[in-house]
C-alpha cells in the first residue's frame, strides 16, 4: 500500500535532475534520502528542504561506481528514515565527444562504470528495502541517446541503450509485484551535463545557442507525475524533448 508520505532515494541529488527532483518531491511531502559524491552541496540541499518544507532528509556521499559505497548509503538511508519506497538512478555522465577509436580508457571507463554498473548497484542495494515496505517505484533517469546513436557519442549511447535494457528486463521481472519501473529518458536540457562533457564554458553555452531546451525541473515533473499516477498505472518508458528537438539529428536553432 502506497505510504502518505513515500522515502525516496535519489542519486546524483547535488545539482541538476536529481537536485529539481528533491526539491519538487519534497514540495509533495515525500521524505528524502540524497546521495552524491559532493557532500556540502546535498548536505546544504537537505537543510534547504528539511527547513523549507517540514520533510525528513538523509543526505551522504556515494561514489555509485563502488558496491561498498552504494550499500553503505543505501543501509544508512534506510535505517535512518525508516524504510525506502521509491529508487531514483539518476547520476550519470557524458565525457568528451570522441569517435570510437579515439575514446580514452578514463572516458570510456567513467561513463560505463557510472550509467550502467552504477544504475545496477543502486538499484541491487535498493530494492530489498523496496520488497520488505511492499510498495515501490523505481525509476531510471536515460536519455535518447539509448534510442537514437549519434556520432561523437557512441560509448555514451551504448550506455544509454544499456539502461533501456536494463529497465526494460527489471519490468518483466518484477511483474506481479507491487513496484512499477519507469524509465524517464530526456533530450536536450540545459544542467552541468554539457560543462562535465565538454569541460569548456564557452563550448557547453554554445550548445543550446538559439534554442529553449529542457530544464531539470522539466524532467523531475516527469518522475513527480509518474510517481503520482494511480497504482495499478505503470508508465513503463516516457522519452521527452524540448519542441525545438525533433530528433537526435534534427535541430531548430532560432537566429
Amino acid at each position: 500500500m502506497r505510504p502518505d508520505h513515500p522515502i525516496v532515494l535519489i542519486t546524483g541529488a547535488s545539482s541538476g535532475f536529481g537536485a529539481a527532483m528533491a526539491r519538487l518531491l519534497a514540495a509533495q511531502g515525500c521524505h528524502l534520502a540524497l546521495g552524491a559524491r559532493r557532500r556540502e552541496r546535498v548536505e546544504a540541499l537537505a537543510e534547504e528542504l528539511t527547513r523549507t518544507h517540514g520533510v525528513k532528509v538523509f543526505a551522504g556521499t556515494v561514489d555509485t561506481r563502488d558496491t561498498g559505497s552504494v550499500n553503505a548509503f543505501v543501509e544508512a538511508a534506510a535505517a535512518s528514515l525508516g524504510g525506502l519506497n521509491v529508487l531514483v538512478a539518476n547520476a550519470g555522465l557524458a565525457s568528451g565527444t570522441y569517435r570510437l577509436w579515439e575514446t580514452p580508457d578514463e572516458d570510456l571507463e567513467a561513463m560505463m562504470r557510472t550509467n550502467v554498473e552504477g544504475v545496477v548497484k543502486t538499484i541491487r542495494a535498493g530494492l530489498p528495502h523496496l520488497r520488505k515496505a511492499g510498495w515501490g517505484h523505481v525509476f531510471f533517469i536515460g536519455s535518447t541517446a539509448g534510442h537514437q546513436p549519434y556520432e561523437g557519442g557512441s560509448v555514451y549511447c551504448a550506455s544509454k541503450f544499456g539502461v533501456k535494457a536494463i529497465a526494460h528486463s527489471l519490468r518483466l521481472e518484477l511483474n506481479g509485484e507491487q513496484i512499477r519501473v519507469t524509465s524517464v529518458d530526456p533530450g536536450m536540457a540545459e544542467t552541468e551535463f554539457s560543462d562535465v562533457r565538454l569541460k569548456d564554458g564557452d563550448k557547453a553555452k554554445a550548445v543550446y545557442q538559439g534554442v529553449k531546451p529542457l530544464s531539470a525541473n522539466d524532467v523531475a515533473e516527469c518522475v513527480r507525475w509518474c510517481l503520482m499516477l494511480p497504482d495499478h498505472v505503470n508508465i513503463d518508458e516516457m522519452l521527452v524533448k524540448c519542441l525545438d528537438q525533433a530528433s537526435v539529428h534534427k535541430l531548430h536553432r532560432r537566429t
